[in-house]
């Protein structure tokens, strides 16, 4: 394969602190050339550039794909305009990594998937939680056999005060949604994909903003609201800007009989404990966070202590599971091995994004048949 002429379009967080540092591995093993960069707001296309040494950078996304042409782009813009960009780039010729969520209602994400097959192009989402190492080990033991059936599942991504004020995650205008977007995307992804991906069949779900628009003088740590190498050039925060949820809460019902009871908060008056997910099955139990495997030995009651070791390249460091990602993408597009995300996955996501906002809206359980 030749060398991939990559793009990006949009120059946040996202893609200064997890993209980059995995492209430039890329770059230094002389698989990529990362040729432009674009953002609305030029100033910040323009500093990302000169940080990671990128040749060209545009205001305009479209003038920058029409004048490059790249081999590859990355979408890394606030979730409202992950469709228009993914479909531009796609059209132009281009394979498209996109953050997540690729969309939040099934009919775009079915759209950018149906635009990529008649691109013949790749769409990749960046689902990058799967990477990470109790991700994958959880799924080994599961598809083991060691938990039996999976019937019931809990998961939460709790942050007491950890509201994103460097973008614009808090304005339903271009971000859509909040703690759900962004945090119980990745849970959802990654549980569907532990215990075999069964479909969705309902939600019933809440959301509330209650805290993170009232504009408390409250000390805010930023990596604790997810920026773990801190944020470029962030765009002023206002909380009176603030109009998604700051907490979301529910169920859903899958079609393998399993029940998920999940909670997600950017804000709420909890301790923050980040990530938990707990699996339950007819022969065993596991707490994912906590690294405990729950069974019967004979007649006694046992917990066993999952000694997980991490022994992947990228152990320890802010945003690993992008660069095991972007190896996964090389290596699909060499043809050497599979994307770890399906486009069918990918579809049932975007079905749950959809039907707990609908849910929340209407006050009732939304099922998937009803999209």
């Amino acid at each position: 394969m030749s060398k991939l002429r990559v793009a990006l379009i949009g120059c946040g967080m996202i893609a200064n602190s997890a993209h980059f540092p995995a492209l430039n591995i890329l770059r230094e093993e002389g698989l990529i050339e990362v040729i432009g960069v674009a953002d609305i707001r030029e100033e910040v296309a323009a500093e990302t550039a000169k940080r990671h040494n990128v040749p060209s950078y545009y205001a305009d996304p479209q003038k920058m794909l029409d004048e490059l042409h790249p081999d590859f782009v990355a979408v890394c813009t606030p979730n409202a305009y992950h469709k228009k960009w993914t479909i531009a780039a796609l059209k132009a010729g281009a394979h498209v990594a996109c953050e997540k969520p690729i969309a939040v209602t099934f009919r775009d994400a079915e759209e950018m998937w149906k635009t990529a097959e008649e691109c013949g192009k790749k769409l990749f989402p960046c689902q990058c939680m799967r990477w990470r190492n109790y991700m994958m080990q959880s799924k080994q033991l599961v598809d083991s056999g060691e938990l039996g059936a999976p019937y019931f599942s809990d998961i939460e991504f709790i942050r007491r005060i950890g509201v994103p004020t460097w973008g614009y995650f808090h304005m339903k205008e271009h971000n859509c949604g909040g703690p759900f977007c962004d945090l119980g995307v990745h849970l959802i992804d990654s549980l569907l994909w532990i215990v075999g991906s069964p479909k969705v069949v309902s939600v019933s779900g809440s959301a509330f903003t209650k805290i993170a628009n009232q504009g408390e003088d409250i000390l805010l740590s930023i990596a604790e609201s997810g920026a773990y190498s801190g944020a470029f050039t962030p765009r002023k925060y206002d909380y009176k800007e603030f109009d998604v949820e700051d907490f979301s809460t529910g169920f859903m019902r899958l079609s393998n009989g399993m029940s998920v009871n999940f909670k997600f908060s950017w804000a709420l008056n909890l301790p923050t404990t980040n990530l938990d997910m707990v699996i339950c099955g007819d022969k065993g139990g596991l707490s994912v966070n906590k690294e405990k495997l729950y069974k019967n030995v004979g007649r006694y009651q046992a917990e066993t202590e999952m000694k997980w070791f991490d022994n992947g390249e990228y152990k320890g460091v802010p945003f690993e599971q992008h660069r095991y990602m972007y190896r996964n993408i090389m290596n699909t597009l060499a043809g050497k091995e599979e994307y770890l995300i399906t486009k069918e996955q990918n579809l049932e996501v975007a079905k749950i994004i959809e039907c707990f906002y609908k849910s929340a809206e209407l006050g009732r359980e939304v099922r998937a048949d009803e999209l």
